[in-house]
């Protein structure tokens, strides 16, 4: 009896040990495919965050890829001791709205036809036939502005302009002067790599590595101090055919110039006429207000030069180019104006939905 009682036992416990083993598989089993349910949906909401976050970064992109400043000595920041516009503007910008660059294409010299030219949208062309030797050489060559115009190039370097392209031929131009104000100037031209010997005609195009490099990113354009127009209403129409090379030509900004000369007065009424919000007349929020924003005690001579409605000595470092102070002001006026227009608002927008992911 004893003997039956105990097999009962060892079968019953045989029997239960049997079911924890295999309801214990089949939690494990549960949990396992619990896991990988959460495992595969944890994938899907991580994979499509991703995809929305890349989504809306390159949105951020493809709204602002970048500003270009076009312009003379006073984009480049002479005077300046290292501060000019550009640089001020995209340390706002940076600061304040996202990583968009700034590029400075402002070059010492250069009259409205040579920024034209170094943009494109008014090229230069060869002036006199002449043949690109087969090997990587240095070639005499000379330009002119398509428009017929004379051009200065590369006066004060090459920025904004190499390499280029001569019928097909890609290299670069370089200039032999006795220094950047010298008006007995050459030109050379020699192709980045051998090939074969090419005769390049007469008014062939030169095609600059600006001509598309920046077509999509926002231009700001401040040039005609070293003149290159015929009138006031021959600069607009070159500012414009600047504006109209931009994709994104809905964005903009336009600034007047500062010197003194006949042009100005007519010039501003047809600019703020033409550009609108647009147009930035710096001389006159300058000469209004500069110093008291700039933190500087006007000087009996500012204080004439307001009076006139001139940029005040105090924020120059010569006759025509600004001080550091002066180009940080300017960077500072450009900067409020885009915010004024709202150039940043969708970004702004597009960078709290990133958060919100």
């Amino acid at each position: 009896m004893k003997s039956h009682y105990k097999k009962v036992v060892i079968i019953a416990l045989l029997f239960f040990t049997l079911v924890l083993i295999v309801t214990g598989q089949q939690y494990s089993n549960l949990k396992q495919k619990s896991f990988a349910k959460d495992t595969e949906e944890y994938t899907v909401i991580a994979t499509a965050k991703k995809e929305k976050r890349q989504e809306i970064e390159q949105a951020i992109i493809n709204d602002i890829p970048g500003f270009v400043a076009w312009g003379d000595s006073l984009t480049n920041g002479a005077g300046g001791e290292g501060v000019s516009y550009p640089k001020v503007l995209q340390q706002l910008i940076v600061s304040n709205i996202d990583n968009i660059s700034v590029v400075n294409n402002g070059v010492g010299g250069e009259t409205t036809n040579t920024i034209m030219g170094r943009i494109g949208n008014v090229p230069f062309v060869v002036e006199k036939e002449f043949t690109i030797p087969a090997t990587s050489e240095e070639v005499e060559i000379t330009l002119s502005s398509s428009n017929g115009n004379d051009v200065a190039p590369l006066r004060q370097g090459d920025l904004a302009m190499n390499p280029v392209t001569i019928n097909g031929v890609k290299g670069t131009i370089t200039i032999d002067q006795e220094d950047y104000t010298s008006e007995n100037f050459t030109y050379y031209f020699k192709r980045l790599s051998s090939g074969e010997s090419i005769l390049v005609n007469d008014n062939t195009i030169v095609e600059t590595d600006s001509s598309e490099k920046y077509e999509n990113y926002v231009p700001i354009v401040f040039m005609g101090t070293n003149g290159g127009f015929s009138n006031n209403a021959n600069l607009i129409s070159q500012i414009n055919s600047v504006l109209n090379m931009e994709k994104s030509n809905e964005k903009y900004i336009v600034i007047g110039l500062t010197t003194d000369n006949s042009f100005n007065d007519d010039l501003e009424k047809m600019m703020e006429s033409e550009y609108g919000e647009r147009y930035i007349n710096i001389k006159e929020i300058i000469s209004d207000n500069g110093l008291e924003r700039a933190g500087i005690e006007p000087t009996a001579e500012d204080i004439k030069a307001m009076e006139k409605g001139m940029i005040p000595p105090s924020l120059l470092s010569d006759n025509v180019h600004f001080n550091s102070k002066g180009y940080e002001l300017i960077g500072n006026i450009v900067y409020e104006r885009m915010v004024e227009i709202g150039y940043f608002d969708n970004i702004l927008k597009l960078k709290n939905e990133l958060k919100a992911i």
